[in-house]
């Protein structure tokens, strides 16, 4: 799908060649039509991104009154022990379900993602299965998830396309926890975990954001932005660096709330066949990860440990 000129001038292809060309999608959030593309459903690995199902299944089983906000969901230790990023706190710690939410989505913390899962599914992969259920629900064609933090592997995969209609689903889903997806910090007993995702604090009208970061993948982000009524709805795949992907990022959200865009087409009319394998960047330079933080926990009135939480907006 030809790149609008707006974006050649900004200079925003993400590599030189546009056979490796990263996929990159904008989307008016109102009427679906697609304002800016480039290889919407190339299949790309979604690493955190995988979270905004989690969040969404999670909140649907709130909705139909499986779950609560208030319910306790405790971290088991096959949850614990999933790999960095992580809250890094014991076996049997519990946290409140919307804290546990708000720490997957500030912290990207893949112990908490699947005791969510195991809280809402009754197994991770019960919960997986359900997430594959809901992206063919949704016509997702190109999505197949394997777990439910991101963690790498090479048979998960989406693309641009489907992120963009499950981060549409999301605002229309669960507008009322909308603030979930927003948060730029949260506090456990006294340990403030900072959001890395620089436009929680820095765009004016965000409404909704996830980042996604694994070797194979490079830097991801899905989002919304709400500008004058005028409402859109952003991914990013594969970027070189956070920095590069948040600049791509503001310059297609800015291009897309100032009108300055046009319909090249609708969501309804691009999608995948079926997932095929996702393209793998760990031939490339692989950028370091930051480690663990390990929260600090206190012991609850039942004498297990629990997580307690304020948040910063």
């Amino acid at each position: 799908m030809k790149l609008p000129s707006f974006l050649l001038a900004a200079g925003l292809f993400l590599t030189a060649s546009p056979a490796d060309a990263s996929p990159l999608l904008l989307v008016d959030a109102s009427t679906g039509d697609i304002l800016a593309a480039q290889e919407a459903v190339r299949s790309w690995h979604p690493a955190s991104l995988t979270k905004l199902m989690t969040a969404h299944l999670a909140l649907m089983a709130v909705r139909s009154g499986r779950l609560a906000m208030d319910t306790s969901i405790a971290l088991s230790a096959r949850a614990a022990a999933q790999a960095p990023s992580k809250l890094g706190v014991p076996p049997g710690t519990s946290l409140r379900l919307e804290d546990a939410l708000r720490v997957m989505m500030v912290k990207s913390a893949n112990d908490v993602a699947v005791a969510i899962a195991e809280a809402a599914g009754g197994s991770e992969a019960s919960f997986v299965a359900a997430m594959n259920a809901e992206a063919t629900r949704l016509g997702m064609s190109g999505t197949r998830f394997v777990n439910a933090s991101g963690l790498h592997d090479d048979r998960q995969v989406t693309n641009a396309r489907d992120m963009a209609v499950l981060m549409l689903v999301i605002l229309s889903s669960h507008a009322d926890y909308t603030d979930l997806f927003r948060t730029s910090a949260v506090a456990v007993n006294g340990r403030m975990l900072k959001n890395t995702n620089k436009l929680v604090e820095d765009y004016a009208g965000l409404e909704a954001t996830k980042t996604g970061y694994v070797c194979a993948s490079g830097f991801n982000v899905a989002v919304s932005a709400v500008r004058g009524g005028r409402r859109v709805v952003g991914v990013v795949l594969g970027a070189p660096s956070a920095a590069t992907r948040t600049r791509i990022t503001k310059e297609l959200l800015d291009a897309g709330l100032a009108g300055a865009t046009s319909s090249i087409g609708n969501l309804r009319m691009v999608r995948a066949n079926a997932p095929a394998p996702g393209t793998d960047l760990r031939r490339l330079k692989c950028g370091r990860q930051g480690p663990a933080v390990a929260g600090t926990v206190t012991a609850g009135g039942d004498g297990r440990p629990t997580a307690v939480l304020q948040r910063r907006r």
